[in-house]
């Protein structure tokens, strides 16, 4: 790797207008020298584009704005880490803030590991208004974590060589839920991933995000098929079972959170049917509680401003 190899950051941005000019600001603010910085609106219908592109007059040469037609984020992030010219490439969602010094932070950890594909670090969890509730710390990495327990350790803030997304071809653009998850799953074959142990971004919580909002059944059911697709490619089928039942689980908390109550329990029950240990797991009965908890506030809160 070059001594200061150049670092391309994409932002995708679809009706984010309220938070971009923050998530744009803390790019611009970065220290590293060799950074270049693409934002596409992907046919936002609010100032989303008008914004990206009065931030980027203001700083000449260092922002491109592209727009399109809408064609969802995977697409999207393919199409920038495809135009851009970096040796590193990273994604940064329009809601979501880069620390001070996170780029060099993050280069730093892939030039002292020659080998590994991707780095990551903890971040903060912050509110609509940008205050931090609190620290998120992300696990070291493990393969097994990933395939088996389906815990995603690169968050917000995760950096990658050119040479995975020029073998992997990036995410797949028919997911519409968890591209980024499926694209780390095809990673793991190409080398151990570098956990950075600081908080160098910041992962906005509102309303609005994706953790938060009701999904149509093909997206909440989306993770059971990216972890069979996983598993069908691999001769070694050890953890099969474990992984299925985590999909499963996670499946019904989508449905919970959806107000789907029916299928919720339908799918919770073939997780425990795949490996009834899971039933011991106290995580599986909270992943499902917050799902129908975090819909019934959400329900509650309508009624009140209605």
């Amino acid at each position: 790797m070059n001594p200061t190899p150049l670092v391309s950051i994409i932002t995708p941005v679809y009706n984010q207008a309220e938070y971009l000019a923050a998530t744009m600001q803390s790019v611009l603010a970065q220290d590293y020298p060799a950074l270049e910085y693409i934002v596409i609106d992907d046919g936002s219908s609010d100032d989303s584009l008008a914004l990206a592109q009065r931030l980027a007059d203001a700083h000449p040469g260092r922002v491109t704005v592209l727009t399109q037609a809408n064609a969802g984020q995977a697409a999207t992030l393919n199409r920038g880490w495809g135009l851009a010219r970096g040796e590193v490439l990273a994604y940064l969602s329009s809601d979501d803030c880069l620390c001070p010094g996170a780029v060099t932070a993050m280069v730093q950890a892939l030039q002292a590991r020659p080998a590994a594909p991707v780095v990551y670090c903890d971040f903060w969890l912050i509110d609509a208004q940008g205050r931090r509730l609190r620290e998120v710390q992300t696990e070291d990495f493990s393969a097994e974590r990933l395939a088996v327990d389906l815990v995603c350790q690169p968050g917000p803030g995760a950096f990658f060589r050119r040479s995975l997304f020029d073998r992997t071809g990036g995410w797949n653009a028919a997911l519409r839920q968890v591209p980024d998850f499926e694209f780390w799953l095809r990673a793991v074959n190409q080398g151990d991933f570098v956990r950075v142990p600081q908080c160098l971004a910041e992962y906005r919580i509102h309303e609005g995000s994706a953790s938060f909002r009701v999904m149509p059944v093909a997206r909440a059911e989306e993770i059971i098929g990216v972890v069979s697709g996983f598993w069908d490619a691999r001769a070694q089928q050890q953890g099969r079972a474990r992984s299925t039942a985590k999909a499963l689980s996670i499946a019904a908390k989508n449905h919970a959170q959806s107000g789907r109550v029916f299928p919720a329990l339908r799918r919770f029950a073939q997780a425990l049917g795949q490996r009834p240990a899971l039933a011991l797991e106290l995580a599986m009965w909270r992943q499902l509680l917050v799902g129908f908890l975090r819909r019934l506030y959400y329900q509650f809160k309508t009624r009140l401003a209605s």
